[in-house]
């Protein structure tokens, strides 16, 4: 073998980690966006539970009898 060819074959090793290297780390990107993106859905979902279970203003559990 001759070293034309064993630097070929490192450059394009090293050329396949680097591309394997940039997918990982574009795929921890995605993942946490789309736990980003359900995190803020859950907190919505919660604050329309929140707001559908509280009664309107004025109509409150306590009955003013004092007048």
């Amino acid at each position: 073998m001759d070293s034309v060819s064993i630097a070929a074959s490192f450059a394009a090793t090293s050329q396949a980690q680097l591309g394997s290297a940039i997918q990982v780390e574009m795929m921890k990107m995605a993942a946490a966006q789309q736990q980003n993106v359900a995190s803020l859905l859950e907190a919505g979902a919660q604050n329309l539970e929140a707001v559908a279970s509280a009664p309107p203003p004025g109509l409150g559990n306590a009955v003013d009898v004092t007048a």
